[in-house]
């Protein structure tokens, strides 16, 4: 279990809540099905997420294809001030002219 406990630190108090109604042992398989649950309630919650990203990255896409000026504002404030892992896991919910921008602001520096 170390393994699992060592890869999951906000597991740790549920597994300890099982050590103590197992009176210092739990079954392997009671910890795997703790496990799952807790698994399951974190996909809830990057699903209870999903939509209010998806919907910030729709507005950012209808700023990046219009024609006025703001559209610099998406490459140079917005996906700019991303890290780069937070680029790497947004950039599936990108729109066409969002994700051209971002290749964009991978390849170069600030416009200037």
């Amino acid at each position: 279990m170390s393994t699992i406990l060592e890869a999951t630190p906000g597991f740790v108090d549920r597994y300890l809540d099982l050590v103590e109604a197992a009176d210092g042992d739990p079954d392997p398989a009671a910890t795997f099905t703790e496990l799952a649950d807790y698994v399951a309630g974190l996909v809830a919650e990057v699903e209870r997420l999903r939509p209010p990203v998806v919907r910030c990255l729709a507005a950012v896409e209808a700023v990046a294809a219009a024609s006025d000026g703001d559209a610099e504002l998406v490459a140079w404030a917005f996906l700019d001030s991303l890290s780069p892992d937070d680029r790497r896991r947004l950039a599936p919910w990108l729109g066409p002219r969002t994700r051209s921008m971002l290749d964009e602001v991978e390849g170069a520096g600030p416009p200037g």
